[in-house]
């Protein structure tokens, strides 16, 4: 497994989308740090906090990096003796890793350039801030994990990228308040906030949702959720994966 997964991290780098996905996102971020460049670094560091919604954006674009070329080499892993398993897990996993080094590499270049350009007037609050940041990571990781293993599902599913793209950008961001609208009819007209982060769990990473919600119960349901969509996603992609006929 591990050897796929470098094969497959490999086979990624040198893919153009992967490139042209990380160009874009470090414009940007660069965009970002020039509109912030007034401020001082504990309001930069607090900026981005607010920004983990992004993550639900570039998800299916990071999918598309690992799967978008799958048809060309897929039929030889099969005919290789590759099991469907290792396939589908494989790049799973690398797609993951991918999507965690290319945030890692966002937020040290941007948090690490801006460090000696801003003003450091306030070290308490920046050391706040930071571990707001923090805590704002530890909550989204799992949800954006979540949300990939339902876009790898779903390419896996759907014959064509624009078909399972165009579904997750409408289901997740008009579909799914509607479908939250039609349950506040079984709920006396009210609809709890666990429900709701259940069924869009973007919401989660929302900066009024942020807003007194920085406590260990707010950490479990991103947690929760985030796992249990990739837990389903994950499952139903799989079985779809090993009856598909490989041609």
């Amino acid at each position: 497994m591990l050897n796929y997964i470098k094969a497959e991290l490999w086979k990624s780098l040198h893919h153009r989308v992967a490139w042209g996905t990380t160009l874009f996102l470090v414009l940007c971020t660069t965009l970002f740090g020039i509109l912030m460049s007034s401020a001082t670094y504990a309001e930069l560091v607090g900026g981005v906090s607010l920004t983990m919604l992004t993550g639900m954006l570039v998800v299916p674009l990071l999918v598309q990096v690992v799967d978008g070329n799958r048809g060309e080499t897929l039929k030889n892993e099969v005919a290789f003796g590759l099991s469907r398993g290792r396939i589908y897990g494989g790049k799973l996993l690398s797609g993951l890793l991918l999507g965690m080094l290319l945030c890692a590499l966002l937020l040290m270049g941007l948090l690490g350039i801006c460090f000696p350009l801003l003003s450091h007037s306030d070290r308490a609050g920046e050391e706040a801030s930071l571990a707001i940041l923090l805590f704002c990571l530890a909550g989204a990781l799992p949800v954006w994990c979540g949300m990939f293993a339902l876009c790898h599902a779903m390419a896996v599913i759907f014959p064509g990228a624009a078909v399972w793209m165009t579904a997750y950008y409408l289901v997740f961001f008009v579909g799914q308040p509607i479908l939250a609208a039609l349950s506040t009819l079984f709920t006396g007209g009210q609809l709890s906030p666990l429900l709701q982060a259940i069924l869009m769990p973007y919401t989660l990473l929302m900066p009024p949702y942020l807003s007194g919600w920085l406590t260990w119960k707010y950490q479990l349901w991103c947690w929760g959720i985030g796992l249990g969509w990739g837990g389903v996603s994950t499952a139903v992609g799989a079985v779809w994966f090993s009856r598909r006929d490989i041609r």
